[in-house]
């Protein structure tokens, strides 16, 4: 990635890489750009988007300390929805050829008795997994992108 930015500098700095897989035809358009991805290699541009987010939630639990001790009471829940999707550029017919999303839900508790005790859904991991997977499924497959 680093020599990717390095190559292409400055039409991949902060202040003017694109922000969306939508400028990326206009920037493959300017003088040179299409010339010194070809000169460094790089076919696909693949890019990554999503989120996640608390979607609902509640319990409650409250905590005390005093002289020698302390502890915990309480339960607290949450439900968290990630959604992510990658969207494959081919830099050579300067075009998407592809896209594939992935997403999870789950539930995370925080059961307390005298120690709160975490149990949290990895939502991000597994929809980062799942277009993972996906984009190694894409890219195997014989085409003729």
């Amino acid at each position: 990635e680093q020599d990717f930015l390095d190559n292409l500098f400055t039409w991949f700095e902060s202040r003017t890489a694109p922000a969306t897989p939508g400028e990326l035809p206009a920037l493959l358009s300017r003088p040179g750009v299409s010339e010194r991805i070809t000169e460094i290699g790089v076919r696909y541009i693949v890019w990554v988007d999503g989120n996640s987010e608390k979607v609902d939630g509640g319990g409650g639990m409250s905590c005390a300390v005093g002289p020698g001790s302390g502890g915990c009471f309480g339960f607290v829940w949450w439900d968290t929805a990630s959604v992510y999707e990658a969207n494959i550029w081919d830099l050579q017919k300067a075009r998407s050829v592809g896209a594939v999303s992935a997403d999870a839900s789950g539930m995370s508790y925080v059961p307390a008795l005298l120690v709160p005790v975490p149990l949290i859904a990895r939502t991000q991991n597994a929809a980062c997994k799942g277009v993972a997977e996906q984009l190694g499924g894409f890219f195997s497959e014989d085409r003729s992108l």
